[in-house]
C-alpha cells in the first residue's frame, strides 16, 4: 500500500479529508504533516473546484479557456480528487478576485469543495503572466501560489495548466504529478507503422519516425530524451534507439532474427530484450550501448517481453515453457525464476509499477477477450481493471504508478486509453485509431 508524506502545512478540513487512521493522529493540529495511505478503504478523494482562469484583457481568451480546460482535465483523471461539476458552482466568479478576502468561501463550501484553484491572466505584446492559487475552503486560507510567463498562447496556457496541476498534486501527497509526460505509441499508416508522442490530455503530438517501415514496441530512455524501438529497416528486426530533439538512429543490436523488447534498467546501464540468435526467443540482458550481451533463459518454449523491477533487481517476462503463456519472474542475472501467474491460460505483455508492488499484464479470458490486470509479484494476488468493453491491452504504468495507459478496441478501432491502477477513471486520448504498444515517459521535467 502506498505511503505518502504531506509536504506543507495542512488547515484541519484538509487533514480529515486525507487523515485515515483515528485516534491520536486524527486530532493533528493544522500546520503539522500528516501521513496518509492511498489505497486505504478509509481514503476519499479531494474535493477540489477549479474557477474559471480570468483573462484581465479578453474574458473569454483562448489561453483562459486552454489553461482552465488542461486543469480540469488533469484533476478528473487523477485518483487523488474529485472534480466537482463548474455548473454546481454558486460562486459569482466575475465579482471574486484572487485574494482570500475577495472569495465567498460559504458559496463554495455549499458545492462540497476541500479546494478551490483560481487564476488569472495578463496579456501585452504576445506574452501572458500567469498567477495560479490553490485556497483552502474551509479555512479561506492561500494554500499554494505559482506564477508564470510565456507567449500568450494555447498550446503555452495549456502547459502551465498541467505545470500548475503538478503543483497541487505534488502539495497534497508529496508525489511529483504526471501532467506533462507523454505516452510513445505506434500508429499503423498506409506504408507501415511509425512512432509517435502524445500527450497526456492526447491535445499535443509528435511524429518521431518516418522511414516508411515497420517500427515497434517503443520503450523509453531513463532521461526521457530518446526511445527504444525494434525496426525493419533493414530487413531484420533489429533494436535501435532514436534521440527525440532529432539526431540519426543509433543501432543497439543487430543480431540474427529478433531483437525486440527492450526495456531499460532503472539505472539506465543496461537494457533487457528479446532475442532469437540461437534459434528460440530468449531474455538477454546487455550493456546500453549494445556491449556485453548475456543469456539469461534457456528454455525450449520461447521467453519474451521483459521489464525491470524499479530496484534494477528482477525482471519480469513472459514464457510458455509450462504450455501456456505466463507471466514469470526472475533475478536480473536469471537465477530465481518463478511463476507468478496461476489463473488463466493466455498471459503477456507485463510491465513493473514504478512502485513496485504491481505487474500489470494483458491477459485472454474464457470469452477469448483480452483485458488488463494487475499481480503482487510476491503474494500473486490477482485484479482485472477492464471488462466488457472491447479488447484492452498493452498496459503501461505512468511514472508514478497511480495511472496506467493501455489500448482498447471498444469503439471498434485500436486506441489509447489511460485509467488508475484500480481500473477507475477510463480517459479516451486519441480519436483516430491504429495504435498499438503505448509506453509511458519517465518525469521529463
Amino acid at each position: 500500500m502506498q505511503v505518502t508524506r504531506i509536504q506543507t502545512p495542512l488547515t484541519l478540513a484538509l487533514l480529515c479529508t486525507f487523515l485515515v487512521s483515528g485516534g491520536a493522529e486524527a486530532q493533528t493540529p493544522p500546520g503539522t504533516r500528516a501521513v496518509i495511505e492511498i489505497g486505504n478503504p478509509d481514503f476519499r478523494p479531494y474535493p477540489i473546484a477549479t474557477a474559471d482562469v480570468r483573462d484581465a484583457n479578453s474574458p473569454n481568451s483562448v489561453p483562459a479557456q486552454a489553461m482552465t480546460k488542461a486543469m480540469r482535465y488533469d484533476f478528473e483523471i487523477s485518483p487523488v480528487f474529485k472534480l466537482l461539476d463548474p455548473k454546481s458552482y454558486l460562486a459569482n466568479q466575475a465579482k471574486e478576485g484572487m485574494t482570500a478576502a475577495s472569495i465567498k468561501f460559504s458559496d463554495w463550501l455549499s458545492v462540497g469543495a476541500e479546494g478551490l484553484v483560481k487564476g488569472t491572466i495578463e496579456q501585452s505584446g504576445g506574452e501572458m503572466k500567469v498567477d495560479l492559487r490553490l485556497f483552502d475552503v474551509a479555512s479561506g486560507r492561500e494554500q499554494l501560489k505559482k506564477s508564470y510567463k510565456g507567449p500568450a498562447t494555447e498550446d503555452e496556457a495549456r502547459t502551465i495548466g498541467h505545470r500548475f496541476a503538478n503543483e497541487v498534486v505534488f502539495f497534497l501527497t508529496g508525489t511529483k504529478g504526471v501532467f506533462t509526460t507523454r505516452v510513445a505509441a505506434v500508429k499503423k499508416t498506409k506504408t507501415g507503422r511509425e512512432l509517435w508522442t502524445i500527450s497526456v490530455d492526447g491535445a499535443s503530438r509528435s511524429q518521431v519516425t518516418k522511414n516508411g517501415s515497420i517500427n515497434l514496441l517503443p520503450a523509453w530512455s531513463r532521461n526521457g530524451k530518446s526511445l527504444l524501438f525494434t525496426s525493419y529497416i533493414k530487413h531484420n528486426p533489429n533494436l535501435y534507439s532514436v534521440p527525440l530533439g532529432g539526431g540519426a538512429l543509433k543501432l543497439i543490436s543487430g543480431e540474427r532474427g529478433l531483437n525486440t523488447g527492450g526495456s531499460m534498467s532503472p539505472d539506465g546501464r543496461k537494457v533487457a530484450l528479446t532475442l532469437s540468435r540461437d534459434g528460440n526467443s530468449e531474455i538477454y540482458v546487455m550493456n546500453a550501448d549494445g556491449s556485453g550481451l548475456q543469456r539469461l533463459t534457456n528454455e525450449w518454449a520461447i521467453d519474451s517481453s521483459p521489464s525491470w523491477s524499479p530496484d534494477g533487481k528482477r525482471i519480469a517476462f513472459v514464457s510458455a515453457r509450462w504450455g501456456d503463456p505466463h507471466i514469470f519472474v526472475m533475478n536480473s542475472d536469471g537465477s530465481g525464476v518463478r511463476r507468478i501467474t496461476e489463473r488463466g491460460n493466455y498471459n503477456q505483455t507485463p510491465d513493473w509499477s514504478p512502485r513496485g508492488d504491481l505487474i500489470a499484464f494483458t491477459a485472454r479470458d474464457e470469452r477469448n477477450k483480452f483485458d488488463i490486470f494487475t499481480v503482487n509479484p510476491d503474494t500473486k494476488e490477482i485484479k482485472r481493471l477492464t471488462q466488457d468493453q472491447g479488447d484492452n491491452e498493452e498496459p503501461s504504468f505512468s511514472p508514478d504508478g497511480n495511472h496506467i495507459v493501455f489500448t482498447s478496441k471498444r469503439n471498434k478501432k485500436s486506441q489509447v486509453f489511460i485509467m488508475a491502477t484500480d481500473g477507475t477513471h477510463q480517459t479516451q486520448l486519441t480519436a483516430d485509431g491504429g495504435f498499438s504498444t503505448p509506453a509511458w515517459s519517465p518525469y521529463l521535467d
